[in-house]
This record gives C-alpha cells, sequence and structure tokens, in this order.
C-alpha cells in the first residue's frame, strides 16, 4: 500500500491467545459424560454397608437397560451434585480463601523474605528449612503450581549462596512435591478423596506423616548433595541467564514479619488443628 510516495505495511491483528474458561470446560466435561449415557451400554454394582460406610462389591457387576440422561436432567444434576457434596465444596472454598488471605496480604512473601535473609550465612540450614517450609506448604494447604511464584526468589539467594538457579529451582519444586504427594491434610487431594469414599476427614494420618518424612528427607537428601557439589565446583552448576556475581536483592530487603502477618499466620494454624 502507498501513501504519498510512501510505502504503509498494513497492520495484522494480532490473535488474542486461545483462553478457555474453567467452568466452561467442566460444563463441556458433563454436556460429554450426558452424550456417553447414549453411547455406552449401561451396568452397575451393587453397594453394601461396611463399617458404617457403603462400598462398592467387586464381584456384583451386571448389565442393566440403558437409561440415558436428557439435556433437563443433566442441569438438574448439578444443583443435585452441589448440594450432596456441599460441605466438600465448602471446605475447599475457606481453605482456598485463607490461601488467598495469605498472598493478598503479602504474608507468604514477607515470611519467605525473613527466611532466607536469616539463613543466607547458614546455606547448611538454608535447603532444608526452605524445602520443609514448601513441603508443608504442599502438605497441609495443596501448595503445588502457587509455588512458582517464589523461583525467582530462591534462585538469586542460591546464587548468593554459591549454588546454582538448579538449586533454587529445587528448594521449591521438589519441596512443594514432597509435601503434596505425601499429602498429611491436603483438602484438595485427601480431604475430597475421603469424602467421596465416606471415610472420617483427615483418617490414616499417621501413616501419610511416615511418608511425608521419609519423602521429604530423601528430597533433602539428593537436593543437598548436588548443591554441595556446585559449591566445590562451580564448572558443574548450571545458570542460565543469572550473573553469579551479582548480590541478591532479596538478602538487601528490610521487610519483616508485622503483627498484622503474625496474626494471619496464627490464624491459619489454628484452622488446621
Amino acid at each position: 500500500m502507498s501513501q504519498l510516495g510512501k510505502t504503509v505495511e498494513p497492520i495484522t491483528p494480532k490473535r488474542k491467545p486461545f483462553q478457555m474458561n474453567v467452568f466452561a470446560l467442566l460444563f463441556g466435561v458433563v454436556v460429554a459424560a450426558m452424550i456417553l449415557t447414549y453411547i455406552l451400554p449401561a451396568g452397575e454394582y451393587n453397594r453394601v454397608e461396611v463399617d458404617g460406610r457403603t462400598v462398592v462389591d467387586a464381584n456384583s457387576f451386571k448389565w442393566t437397560d440403558s437409561s440415558p440422561v436428557n439435556p433437563f436432567d443433566m442441569m438438574k444434576a448439578l444443583h443435585t451434585g452441589m448440594v450432596e457434596a456441599g460441605g466438600i465444596i465448602f471446605f475447599v472454598l475457606i481453605i482456598g480463601g485463607f490461601f488467598g488471605v495469605l498472598s493478598a496480604t503479602g504474608t507468604v512473601d514477607v515470611l519467605i523474605s525473613t527466611m532466607a535473609r536469616k539463613l543466607a550465612k547458614r546455606e547448611k540450614l538454608l535447603i532444608p528449612i526452605m524445602m520443609l517450609f514448601f513441603a508443608a506448604g504442599g502438605s497441609l494447604m495443596g501448595m503445588a503450581e502457587e509455588g512458582l511464584a517464589y523461583i525467582p526468589l530462591l534462585i538469586p539467594l542460591a546464587l548468593a549462596l554459591g549454588f546454582d538457579t538448579i538449586t533454587g529451582m529445587a528448594i521449591v519444586l521438589l519441596g512443594a512435591a514432597a509435601g503434596f504427594t505425601t499429602a498429611v491434610m491436603n483438602p484438595f487431594t485427601v480431604g475430597i478423596a475421603q469424602g467421596i469414599a465416606e471415610l472420617p476427614l483427615f483418617s490414616g494420618i499417621g501413616l501419610r506423616l511416615i511418608l511425608f518424612v521419609v519423602v521429604y528427607l530423601v528430597s533433602v537428601l539428593f537436593v543437598y548433595r548436588y548443591a554441595m557439589k556446585v559449591k566445590r565446583n562451580p564448572e558443574l552448576g548450571f545458570y542460565g541467564n543469572y550473573n553469579r556475581d551479582h548480590a541478591d536483592k532479596l538478602l538487601q530487603s528490610k521487610v519483616n514479619l508485622t503483627t498484622k502477618h503474625k496474626l494471619i499466620l496464627g490464624a491459619f494454624l489454628t484452622t488446621l488443628f
């Protein structure tokens, strides 16, 4: 296209990235399940009561006449399901809301910054203590992808102490994964699953505590051995775009836990017990 002797390139509008609304996704799954009732053959198991809860008799399967779900019944099922699972839904909303309060007030950020500064000259304690924090978050309140936000804080700290970027990421990711996997009191996995299975809420916690300790110790040992190898021989480390010679801004931060932060943390710990 030419304008006054100059060539003007046509402006191509940028295409917005595709985004899927989570509620639309869930509704699509429900619609797909309704359609499958017209396609798949029907069958059922008998339910028996054992120790006060209803379980499936694995040897009682039998084919039955199909009874497809129509769109009206599908819409009613949404409300019925929310009523029957009201206790679980309310519990998850409360825990998720509390984690939102921790994030919105900056309590988690300040806590991590404070811990990092206090451990800056104690590199041998940094890995087990910081990993214990993230493991506890994963095990008690389902911290998983939320931990990604703290990787940029831990990487500079790890570099300042003579480690590498892998060490900083591993402290967050392996710590949170160790806690989320063992799930001592994870409301999003154990809480929901036990509610569906009609088990006492958080029953079997003793076994999960043992698993938590074992997995946590193995994870700490793995990261610690790697970090010490890098500290002895920096050539073995991976540093990416980070400069190991730059000081860590996190260590220079003067933000401390205030009374408000301590009260919020206390309230959160109180809800767990």
